[in-house]
């Protein structure tokens, strides 16, 4: 019916898509601008001017205005291990509770953010370009946001109605609006002392709650964040620093190669490349036993590698490789367990979205970064190669052989994955050797992918779209969950945990071999329950400060922390790697379990020998040092 209250809320579509359009073309003009820049200054000696500012502008409004379409599409994260495990009732309940606070917050944000905007008479350094309406705009970006979670909240109130009794529905307004009416009071200051930890201790507890709730995790990052800054220095503390701490977050132009190598990932997917990688691995290794699973795990490297993440590697070649290991006999434990983590891998070979993000939170160099994960990452794949080799001495039947391939079956091979791996080495050598940025190597990378795409006929005017549109809902995010991050890092900061944990470490003199251990299983246990990007900014600020304690490289000690994170991401009992193969490919979960197991044992060897001989992540970014 067209006068119902859903029908009206799904008027909201035409201008989230608008938004969502308007995000995506700006998203474009950001990268052919960098791309510009770099190609003109290198070749004709004329640079543009003001490329970072437009950069940064240009970042903010891509996030924020996509933001609310992010959610119309439930891309936003949501930690649902607990509530799918629920009844339907109970879920409305919970899904119509964590919608109603979520928009509370994130309109609290508009309003902070607009308010920032009028306090904010700048102007950008060398254009000249007035902020305050730009924050304006990103301010209305995040009020459509709002709106959209409202829609969601009003959507599973509809769903209790009609299934749910009169005391349910008003037990779910009380849950929903009660915490909203708590939150406000909570802005006193606590008394002189020792609080401050305290309540940085509950905070965290509060944290963890939300998440299992499932409020999407950006939201209830940015909940705790602003109602524990509120109760450690005053409602108008915690005023100031939500709008303006969010906007500086997703205008920060070190965080843009994040975005660039996002499209990047996405223009391969589209045109084809990652298909031409597994072709490429398939007809030179596929003869060996359990070659196709090698060739799966070189391939997944190698295009996880494109995109920088954990899961992208092992669902575009979950699509292109199972099917073909299914049809040479080889076992489900096997095709999935190696695609499902080999994927992993991909987070270490540069150019990696997990060292990008500890690179800014740690105040390291990401060239430095992905220079250090090379070596690591590559016997990380050597490791998990030999694991299958080992599984078919057990197993023989898990693999059987399969012809070699043809002279001009591997040659065609090659003509398709080639061009992209060339790219890739064009993109990470610039770097290293200087002639750009990470933030210029991804916008290289990511116009390079679609002039390829073009030259060989691989790229539509559709394929663009689609690229534009999966980019941009990814990048806003990502981007929504770096802004709660902040937030949370402010209150973390002023709990003074991070420091108090530290100086404790060190003033215990603990053999820093027993902290090591105690962070390994900390990270890997998290990570049994939260995404890949959540725990990199939850688990960074707290495990860094210890790590100077104890005067450790951090380069090395973001290695490890990616290892870990990739191990946390196919560990039982709620790997989401393993949730998500298990998905696609339709096998039982106890299934997955055993499959990923082999492939952990190969992570933990790969860990010991990066703890025992630090060289190996080291070797490469002190040799380019010292060129």
């Amino acid at each position: 019916m067209s006068g119902t209250p859903l029908s009206v809320c799904d008027a909201l579509e035409r201008p989230l898509r608008l938004c969502g359009a308007a995000a995506g073309a700006l998203f474009l003009f950001m990268l052919l601008l960098t791309f510009a820049d770099v190609f003109l200054r290198y070749f004709l000696s004329k640079p543009l001017d003001g490329t970072v500012e437009l950069t940064s502008l240009s970042m903010a409004l891509v996030v924020l205005l996509y933001t609310g379409y992010a959610q119309w599409h439930k891309t936003h994260v949501v930690m649902d291990i607990f509530i799918l495990r629920l009844k339907d009732k109970n879920r409305h309940m919970l899904n119509a509770a964590t919608h109603t606070w979520s928009a509370a917050i994130v309109g609290l944000g508009a309003v902070t953010m607009f308010r920032y905007g009028l306090d904010n008479p700048k102007t950008s350094p060398i254009l000249g370009i007035p902020l305050a309406p730009v924050i304006f705009i990103c301010a209305g970006g995040v009020a459509f946001l709002c709106l959209a979670l409202l829609k969601d909240g009003l959507q599973a109130f509809v769903h209790l109605r009609s299934s749910a009794s009169g005391t349910r529905i008003c037990l779910t307004l009380l849950l929903a609006l009660l915490p909203i009416f708590a939150a406000y009071h909570a802005n006193s200051p606590p008394p002189a002392g020792g609080s401050s930890v305290i309540l940085g201790i509950l905070g965290i507890v509060l944290l963890f709650i939300l998440f299992f709730l499932g409020m999407p995790v950006a939201f209830a990052l940015m909940s705790v964040g602003f109602i524990f800054v509120c109760m450690l220095r005053g409602d108008g503390a915690g005023l100031t620093m939500f709008g303006k701490t969010w906007w500086n977050t997703v205008s920060n132009y070190t965080w843009a190669p994040l975005m660039s190598f996002m499209f990047m990932g996405y223009a391969c997917y589209y045109c084809g490349f990652g298909a031409n990688l597994y072709r490429l691995g398939r007809a030179w290794m596929g003869h060996l036993r359990g070659g196709l699973a090698m060739g799966g795990v070189a391939a997944c490297t190698l295009f996880g590698a494109v995109v920088g993440d954990v899961l992208a590697g092992s669902i575009a070649m979950a699509a292109i490789a199972l099917p073909e290991m299914r049809r040479a006999g080889y076992s489900d434990q096997l095709a999935v367990g190696s695609l499902a983590c080999s994927g992993t891998i991909g987070a270490l070979i540069p150019p990696s979205t997990t060292f990008i993000l500890y690179g800014v939170l740690a105040e390291q160099s990401i060239s430095d970064l992905f220079a250090a994960g090379i070596l690591p990452g590559i016997l990380c794949t050597l490791l998990f190669m030999a694991a299958i080799r080992a599984l078919l001495i057990w197993r023989p039947q898990d693999a059987p052989p399969l012809p070699k391939a043809e002279t001009q079956e591997r040659l065609a091979s090659l003509s398709g994955g080639l061009p992209i791996v060339a790219l890739f080495v064009l993109v990470i050598g610039g770097i290293y050797g200087g002639l750009f940025t990470p933030t210029e190597g991804g916008a290289v990378g990511a116009c390079g992918t679609l002039i390829l795409g073009l030259c060989m006929g691989r790229l539509s005017l559709r394929g663009l779209r689609k690229i534009l549109e999966d980019s941009s809902r990814f990048t806003a995010m990502c981007f929504t969950l770096l802004g709660g991050a902040a937030t949370l890092s402010y209150f973390m900061t002023m709990s003074r945990i991070p420091a108090k944990l530290a100086s404790s470490i060190a003033a215990m003199q603990v053999d820093p071999m027993l902290v090591l251990v105690t962070i390994v299983l900390l990270i890997c246990f998290l990570g049994c329950f939260l995404p890949a990007i959540p725990l990199i900014l939850i688990c960074v600020p707290i495990f860094v400060p210890i790590a100077k304690v104890f005067h450790w490289n951090l380069i090395w000690f973001g290695v490890l922390v990616a290892v870990l994170n990739n191990m946390a991401s196919i560990t039982p009992p709620f790997g989401i790697s393993l949730f998500v193969m298990k998905s696609i490919a339709g096998v039982p979960l106890g299934l997955m379990y055993r499959a990923a197991l082999p492939f952990i044992l190969a992570l933990g060897i790969c860990l010991t020998l990066l703890v025992a001989f630090p060289e190996i992540s080291l070797f490469l970014p002190e040799t380019l040092k010292n060129r």
